[in-house]
């Protein structure tokens, strides 16, 4: 495994409005809140004096304060990947669970049979996978044996840490997607990829 990173950081954005209300994001364009940049630097002093080599970013706001926010803790610019942004929800994007199922009442019906079609006629997690790993692979070697950090999305990285760790992508929802900033850590020290840490935010027991 001499061409992959020693270890992946995987960290989800900070709190948002919409992720209090519950309203489903995509790729809406939804700043972090006061409560989510108070969990971004909570984050920032856990990861104080870890060693790390990079930091890769969705490009969407929520993500990206929160990556400039622990980059300013470890002395690190991140990098900012569209592709690493959360699923494209098309015109679900925005609204709430009532009217998502007043609009969409095929495609809900559909989801709930386990069929993967795409969200609000935007992306399927086929689709979404996809894009995280070939993202994924386009930066593993060049940081080689590094420590990676990588702030995205829930959706996003849990198809990712799907494909690491060989689960099916149709057990994704066996992940949970972890609350606001959870970290978790994806080694791969062992011969092949190892979680040790999943949707972990021990550091926001002071956060309100």
């Amino acid at each position: 495994m001499s061409s992959y990173p020693a270890r992946l950081l995987l960290v989800r954005h900070g709190e948002t409005d919409w992720n209090q209300a519950r309203i489903p994001q995509g790729h809406a364009d939804i700043p972090l809140n006061n409560k989510g940049r108070e969990q971004a630097r909570a984050l920032a002093q856990r990861l104080r004096g870890w060693d790390i080599d990079c930091i890769y970013s969705s490009d969407l706001a929520r993500a990206s304060e929160t990556a400039a926010i622990l980059g300013n803790a470890v002395g690190l610019g991140p990098r900012l990947v569209s592709a690493w942004r959360e699923v494209d929800l098309g015109g679900s994007s925005g609204l709430t669970h009532a009217e998502i199922e007043d609009r969409y009442p095929n495609e809900l019906a559909a989801l709930a049979q386990g069929r993967d079609i795409p969200r609000g006629g935007g992306e399927t997690l086929a689709a979404l996978q996809a894009r995280a790993v070939q993202e994924f692979e386009s930066l593993r070697v060049s940081h080689a044996a590094q420590t990676v950090l990588i702030v995205s999305h829930g959706g996003t990285l849990k198809t990712l840490i799907c494909h690491l760790i060989g689960l099916g992508l149709r057990h994704h929802n066996r992940l949970s997607t972890g609350g606001n900033t959870g970290l978790s850590i994806v080694q791969f020290d062992s011969g092949s990829p190892r979680l040790t840490l999943l949707n972990d935010v021990s550091h926001l027991r002071d956060c309100q």
